[in-house]
């Protein structure tokens, strides 16, 4: 997975404790306060090179460099820089006549308007862009389109409209399914992907868990097999799928995804939410009434909140080490 999608996707997946009840307060990377984010959120499924702007743009040195440097301060969260220097960049466009410039700059400011939960202002510049694009002769079901209409579906589940986000993830879905029996390119399916788990997501949060883990798994399949996936996002969807079968009261599946999540984090250097996974996997075993087993990984999952400086896992953890006090 290229950086700029493993950024999309830690963004979009922050970790964020939220629902919290006794002996089972897993702690959801999931649950998403921002949007996608990590869409690049402005880059991981970026128009960039579907629109062909690196090919072309070549000899607008200055532009491009501009919009790297846009691109460098969201990564770093430095998102007033960043505004003020798409800005810039519009300028720059706009005086070169540069259409397909333009229509980027527009896209990475759409991005950046989710980056910061800026939902309708996202939503005025993906529209924008898929006018411009629309003008250009393109079909309805291009690329390019679903890869939009995803995001505006995305912002309508932010905004709690549930029946259009729906309906948009339904659309993309049966899009990208013709697609990629055309052409089974691994970029339509981490689309196809992405889009899954965020519809699954959706049903998450609409109280039907057993359809949103349905289009989980099939996301996480899907992301396996994928070359161009990071071991970082695997692990974090691992997680995700064990917290919702944590939820819905299937603890012995819970337990088998929290081990495989761990398993696979601690191959990767710097996993910031492996805490957060030993404390799920030990609340799960609570659940198991095995507490030697509960005490061992909360007590694993405090040590690692305290060594990341995590004061949210580390809380979280001694909660669970006093619970499983309560209940020996």
């Amino acid at each position: 997975m290229s950086s700029r999608i493993r950024f999309m996707w830690r963004r979009l997946n922050q970790i964020k404790l939220s629902y919290r009840t006794r002996c089972s307060a897993v702690i959801p990377i999931f649950t998403p306060k921002t949007i996608i984010a990590p869409v690049p959120y402005t880059l991981g499924f970026s128009i960039l090179t579907l629109i062909g702007l690196e090919k072309k743009l070549n000899a607008e040195d200055e532009l491009i460099m501009t919009i790297k440097h846009c691109i460098l301060f969201i990564q770093r969260n430095e998102f007033d820089k960043a505004e003020q220097l798409l800005h810039v960049a519009l300028r720059q466009a706009q005086q070169i006549n540069h259409q397909l410039g333009i229509t980027y700059v527009y896209d990475v400011m759409a991005n950046l308007a989710l980056e910061r939960e800026q939902y309708s202002k996202a939503k005025q510049l993906f529209v924008a862009v898929s006018q411009r694009l629309f003008s250009d002769g393109i079909a309805e079901d291009d690329p390019r389109l679903i890869h939009i209409s995803a995001k505006l579906a995305r912002i309508s589940h932010m905004q709690h409209e549930y029946t259009t986000a729906q309906l948009g993830f339904d659309w993309c879905l049966e899009k990208l399914s013709a697609i990629i029996d055309r052409d089974p390119n691994d970029n339509y399916k981490q689309l196809q992907a992405m889009v899954e788990d965020w519809y699954g997501r959706l049903f998450i949060d609409c109280d039907k868990c057993e359809l949103g883990l349905k289009y989980m798994k099939s996301s996480y399949e899907k992301m396996k097999n994928l070359k161009d996936i990071g071991q970082d996002h695997l692990v974090i969807q691992l997680n995700d799928i064990g917290t919702v079968c944590d939820k819905i009261g299937a603890v012995d599946d819970s337990i088998k995804y929290f081990k495989e999540a761990i398993d696979l984090g601690k191959t990767i250097e710097d996993m910031p939410d492996l805490g957060a996974m030993y404390v799920n996997l030990g609340r799960a075993y609570m659940k198991k009434n095995l507490l030697d087993f509960a005490r061992k990984t909360c007590g694993y999952g405090w040590k690692l909140g305290v060594m990341a400086k995590n004061d949210d896992i580390k809380s979280e953890a001694e909660l669970c080490l006093k619970e499983i006090k309560n209940m020996a």
